[in-house]
């Protein structure tokens, strides 16, 4: 059963709570199994525009349904990357109300690509209808998904609608990515530890027998090939902090990806490294050493999944 519905107009960080990092190898598309299926609602659905404009649609009457369905409209790009188990995928989304084509809720990104997408997590421990939707996807795809009748009634009511029996959503994959960086590694400058990574992903750290460099120091250890992370940015990362005692401070591989707010917002999130972040492609792997007093030395190994 689909877990607890969270809505797109929840915060990223809601949207990925809970989720945890497994491994980086991701299912083929032919070898990728979805646990929503096509049905006559989701199937029957009219959708008037294309991938990126805003959606209108129209649904056929007297169709009751028992489960969720979901129905991929239009393919994109077949070469993609395929949203299997533990793959976080950037998404524009809308809601309608199937019996009268009102819309309940637009994303800002349709008409706009400059506007952040929201990001869903594929995966089975945190599954909900959303996140399932676009399990299988690859970018480009357009999805229709007809909501059961009691996640329609729990949508509707976070989204402040009332008297809506059923729910259509139309959501555009803009794109999808695995939950850790991948590609060739690069060198460290020198006095920064060595950083290894499993076959799953995961990063571990080797630290030297010598003092921490002083100061805040920064160095692209796997360079990804999407935009580049702006101060404006909330980024989704996977972070490995260890104190240069050998500590580990934070693991989000065992706890859950983690949102790393905007330059701005350094003050109130005690993200002391965020600025190293911006400049850099989202895909990247970057290592920071932070040495600000000679105390409290660490390294933080953060992998720049997304942002939003």
């Amino acid at each position: 059963m689909l877990r607890r519905f969270i809505p797109a107009t929840a915060a990223a960080a809601l949207l990925l709570a809970g989720a945890t990092g497994c491994s980086a190898q991701q299912a083929q598309a032919s070898d990728c199994t979805t646990m929503l299926q096509p049905g006559a609602l989701s199937d029957g659905t009219t959708v008037l525009g294309g991938f990126g404009e805003m959606p209108e649609i129209s649904a056929p009457e007297d169709i009751e349904i028992l489960s969720s369905q979901r129905t991929v409209v239009e393919s994109g790009d077949s070469d993609g990357h395929v949203a299997g188990e533990q793959s976080l995928v950037g998404v524009n989304v809308a809601f309608f109300d199937a019996a009268t084509g009102d819309t309940l809720f637009e994303g800002g990104g349709f008409g706009d690509a400059s506007q952040p997408t929201q990001p869903l997590l594929v995966a089975e421990e945190t599954a909900n209808p959303l996140s399932e939707a676009v399990r299988c996807t690859v970018p480009g795809d357009r999805v229709v998904l007809a909501l059961a009748p009691g996640e329609s009634e729990q949508l509707a009511g976070q989204l402040g609608a009332t008297g809506v029996d059923a729910v259509i959503g139309v959501i555009d994959v803009v794109t999808t990515a695995p939950t850790a960086s991948e590609g060739p590694a690069r060198g460290l400058p020198n006095g920064f530890p060595a950083v290894v990574t499993d076959d799953e992903g995961r990063a571990g750290v080797v630290l030297p027998p010598t003092e921490a460099p002083a100061g805040t120091t920064s160095a692209v250890r796997i360079e990804g090939d999407g935009a580049e992370v702006t101060a404006t940015d909330n980024v989704i990362a996977q972070v490995l902090a260890v104190g240069w005692d050998g500590t580990e401070q934070e693991n989000t591989w065992d706890t859950g990806l983690k949102l790393l707010y905007t330059e701005a917002d350094i003050a109130q999130s005690g993200t002391t490294y965020r600025a190293e972040l911006t400049g850099k492609p989202v895909g990247s792997q970057v290592v920071i050493v932070e040495n600000e007093d000679g105390a409290n030395a660490r390294v933080v190994v953060v992998d720049i999944l997304g942002v939003s």
